[in-house]
């Protein structure tokens, strides 16, 4: 994780889960490991940041409490001790800037968007920060002068550089990214939308709105959600390409954080484990209900669109909760969770075993064999599309193919792309904007909306 500056000490952490790990200190001269955060209750460290003069460093942690907050763990005593904290962020890119360690600055994750908080130390006083792009942030800095670098990938921003001087206050475009002949005018800002599920656990999630000049149709645009994977992820509103795209095309999009995506406290992330995996699947159909209350997109015409884990929660949620969605879109999803779970890599099942359960006990064996979407294939009565790459090395092929074959066979359409030249995810230039394109054919088509080229 991070080395002191006299070289003396090297921390390091052992992955618990998807979402935790343990943090410890190795003392390089005698060997002597020290523990600095083993919680019974898993949690997630991270940030490691040493003073120059090596007596301690700071670090973000979720130990015993809901969200991140900003540690300092003293190598003297081996006493942690609380720097900063909210109860409803979490906080995380925590640098020291200066000499003599005189700026800490970190950010605070709310609702998706950074805000950096920058604290100094000499003064005990919070800087005003200057008003920067909107996104997610990166922030770099040195011992030895008080300049920091922001890293910006925001909803308008596709990866940009900001250096902000902590004495003078003036910032600086260290790098604006090139916009390849977008007018930035044109790319939409989400909105951050809180909605309250059945049970009434509270759900986040990003809302795209097509302006009037993207969607000319009568009555309200139809909505595209788009499920992140992991599932242990978040989705923030960094510049994505396809989502601004399809915007563009006149749809609406939803990207839902539903239960078991980071971001949102310890016990939000824990709320899809095991036997709570449909529950997470429920809050998709949840988060429909509200936008077809909220009145500004046609909940009617909507469509559920995934990756990997995204994919199978397409999968599921159209098996299992069928008259909501009127299509999906699965991209190299998880159909068998049993094959999925035994062909996992060593790390990958240590997880998994957190996440989903122990495959190879009878009780998990037989939940995810009638759990799972490949044997609720024939309850799928919408039009699909899949998607694989031939060299996936996650998720066999076969899994999708049989999704598609079982579909077909009961008269329900199923369009399916294989690519040959593909792992999992495309990663070919040529092959992405094959797929944004046949993807937006295909809302178009069975959503019914008019697009451009």
């Amino acid at each position: 994780g991070a080395v002191s500056p006299d070289g003396k000490y090297v921390n390091f952490s052992t992955t618990v889960g998807e979402d935790s790990d343990n943090l410890y200190m190795l003392d390089i001269e005698s060997g002597d490991v020290t523990t600095v955060s083993e919680p019974e209750r898993r949690a997630s460290q991270g940030g490691i940041t040493w003073k120059d003069d090596s007596t301690g460093f700071y670090f973000v942690s979720n130990m015993e409490r809901e969200y991140q907050a900003i540690q300092y763990y003293d190598v003297e005593s081996g006493f942690t001790s609380m720097i900063a904290s909210d109860d409803q962020a979490d906080m995380g890119s925590l640098r020291l800037c200066g000499a003599d360690d005189r700026y800490l600055a970190w950010t605070r994750n709310v609702g998706g968007y950074s805000v950096i908080h920058v604290e100094d130390r000499v003064e005990d006083t919070m800087l005003d920060v200057p008003e920067l792009p909107e996104g997610a942030y990166g922030l770099s800095c040195n011992e030895e002068d008080p300049r920091i670098v922001i890293g910006v990938n925001g909803w308008r921003t596709p990866g940009s550089f900001v250096t902000w001087d902590l004495d003078t206050g003036e910032v600086h475009d260290t790098f604006i990214a090139p916009m390849a002949g977008l007018d930035p005018e044109r790319l939409v800002r989400p909105e951050d939308v809180r909605i309250t599920a059945r049970d009434g656990v509270e759900l986040q999630g990003l809302l795209y709105l097509p302006d009037d000049a993207s969607y000319t149709g009568e009555g309200l645009p139809p909505v595209v959600f788009f499920v992140h994977g992991g599932p242990t992820s978040q989705s923030r509103p960094t510049f994505d390409a396809n989502t601004q795209y399809l915007v563009d095309q006149g749809f609406a999009v939803f990207e839902p954080n539903v239960r078991g995506s980071t971001g949102f406290g310890h016990t939000y992330v824990t709320l899809d484990d095991r036997e709570n995996r449909l529950e997470s699947i429920a809050d998709l159909v949840d988060m429909l209900d509200w936008l077809r209350e909220d009145g500004r997109v046609d909940a009617d015409r909507a469509a559920v669109v995934g990756g990997s884990y995204g994919g199978y929660a397409v999968n599921a949620a159209v098996a299992n909760f069928p008259g909501n969605f009127a299509a999906g879109v699965s991209l190299f999803g998880v159909a068998d969770w049993v094959t999925a779970l035994e062909v996992a890599s060593p790390g990958l099942k240590a997880s998994d075993r957190i996440e989903y359960g122990d495959i190879t006990e009878d009780y998990w064996r037989e939940y995810y064999t009638e759990n799972s979407p490949i044997r609720q294939a024939d309850q799928i009565d919408v039009p699909m599309l899949y998607s694989h790459g031939a060299r996936d090395p996650r998720i066999d092929i076969y899994e999708t193919e049989v999704m598609v074959r079982t579909i077909r066979e009961n008269g329900v359409r199923a369009d399916y792309i294989r690519f040959l030249d593909e792992g999992h995810g495309w990663r070919k230039l040529s092959n992405q904007l094959f797929y944004a394109r046949a993807q937006a054919e295909f809302l178009a088509d069975v959503l019914d909306m008019d697009i451009g080229e």
